[in-house]
Order: structure tokens, then C-alpha cells, then sequence
């Protein structure tokens, strides 16, 4: 009986040791993984995602300006998005719709509704920063395009820490993207003057596999120029869903107000 007592406190002692040991480390290697190999891994996981049903939160920070609030996103990549905004307790205190020829934003605090063309000093004055139409949508998605312009071949390809880091310099500014060695995902990207001063940086973190599409959980943009910052975290995410809705209604004594090029 004692022997039997001996052994399981072996068997407990040896599972408790291995248990917390961390992880075995990947082993990065630019010789066998070649920068090519990499963008094209990170692009046709973007090009698998082409809807998105979800729900976070958000956070919007600048100099002037600070907002968060939870949110429900319908978005079919890249036609259109549909937001609704929700604050303590689920109150309703907003509505987001964004196509590539329409942009909407009900505030049902001063019952106003702000309509307008998709243009970036729309996204700009909500946002905080110059963003586009299809840089918002790519963002949702948790990733960015600007990867899939760049040269087959980067200026530098190197390790950085735990990750792999291609370098582009051209066009007088210096583009750096991180990639995430397990998921093929672009884990950070900061967009840099030729004098090497940051301006833009996106990062993206707490990667999930989802159906065979990986998704970052949390999404960061800071414009170092501006001072702003936009950032995104989901509590639960549905990828290439059929089940989204782009309806919504606006009270018909709601103040509209036409955005005009500020």
C-alpha cells in the first residue's frame, strides 16, 4: 500500500513539473521560410474572410476627445458595415451605417442623424485620423492590405524576438510589419518617415483560429502624428456568415444633417 502511495506521488509530482514548464519555443529560420512564402500565407487567409458578424468594444482617444462604448457589427467585406453602439446598461446610443457610396451615423442621444459620401474627413472627424473606407473594413477583419502592395522583396528580412520582421523603404517612408511565425499574421505594422519618425502603427494581438481563418481578438491604431488612438476588442466573433442584417431605422423627427467637405 505504501509503494502504491510512493508511486502516485511520483506520477503527481512529475505532471505538476511538466505542467509548468513553458512551451517549446518555434524555431524561426529566414533560410527555410522565405518572405514571399509568408505574404502570401497572410494575404489568402485575408481573402478567405469575406463576412463578419460581432461584438466588443471599442475606444476612440485623442487630444481633444475620448469615447468607448460596446458594440454589434454586421459587415459583408468590402461592400458594407452596419454599427450599433451601445452604452451602460445596453442603452442604445448610436447607429454606424458605411458602404462604399454611403455613410450614415444616428446619434439617438440629440436625435440627430448625419448623412453623407464615404470620404476620409468623415471617418476622420469620428476617428480621429485620415482612415479610409476599406482600411476601416480591413481593420474590422483584423488585418491590412497595405502588406499585399508592397515588393516582392523586402529591404531587410530578419528575426525580431519571436517574430519574423520585413522592412520596405521607398517612396520617402520606411514600412515595417511583424508577423506572427504560428498564425501567418501580421501581429504589428508601423508606417515610419524616411528620418525614421513613426506616424502610423497597427497592432493585432490574441490571434484565433476560426473555421481555418485566423482573427485577431484585438485590434489597436495609433496615429503617432495625431495623438489618436482607435481600438477594438471582441468578445465574440462569427466569420463568412450568411446571417447579417443592414436594416435599421432612424425616428422620423430626427434632426439630418448633410456632411459637407470640411
Amino acid at each position: 500500500m505504501s509503494r502504491l502511495i510512493s508511486i502516485f506521488f511520483i506520477v503527481v509530482l512529475i505532471a505538476a513539473v511538466f505542467s509548468c514548464s513553458p512551451a517549446p519555443r518555434m524555431v524561426l529560420d529566414t533560410d527555410r521560410v522565405t518572405p514571399v512564402q509568408l505574404v502570401r500565407d497572410v494575404e489568402l487567409n485575408h481573402l478567405k474572410k469575406t463576412s463578419l458578424r460581432a461584438r466588443g468594444s471599442l475606444s476612440i482617444e485623442s487630444r481633444d476627445f475620448t469615447n468607448s462604448g460596446n458594440f454589434n457589427l454586421d459587415m459583408k467585406h468590402p461592400d458594407s458595415l452596419l454599427m450599433r453602439l451601445r452604452g451602460p446598461f445596453g442603452i442604445n446610443v448610436g447607429t454606424v451605417f458605411l458602404s462604399q457610396r454611403d455613410f450614415l451615423f444616428y446619434n439617438s442621444m440629440s436625435n440627430e442623424v448625419i448623412v453623407g459620401e464615404p470620404r476620409n474627413d468623415i471617418l476622420r472627424a469620428f476617428l480621429r485620423m485620415d482612415i479610409g473606407v476599406h482600411d476601416i473594413m480591413d481593420l474590422f477583419l483584423g488585418s491590412s492590405r497595405t502588406l499585399f502592395y508592397e515588393p516582392r522583396r523586402p529591404d531587410e528580412f530578419k528575426i525580431d524576438g519571436d517574430q519574423y520582421l520585413l522592412i520596405f523603404r521607398s517612396h520617402g517612408s520606411i514600412r515595417r510589419y511583424w508577423i506572427d511565425p504560428k498564425f501567418r499574421a501580421v501581429s504589428r505594422f508601423v508606417y515610419s518617415s524616411i528620418d525614421d519618425r513613426p506616424l502610423l502603427e497597427e497592432r493585432y494581438d490574441r490571434f484565433t483560429e476560426i473555421q481555418g481563418m485566423v482573427m485577431a481578438q484585438t485590434i489597436r491604431v495609433i496615429s503617432h502624428q495625431e495623438r489618436a488612438s482607435f481600438s477594438v476588442s471582441y468578445s465574440r466573433i462569427d466569420l463568412n456568415t450568411n446571417d447579417l442584417s443592414f436594416s435599421y431605422s432612424i425616428p422620423s423627427n430626427a434632426k439630418v444633417i448633410e456632411w459637407t467637405e470640411q
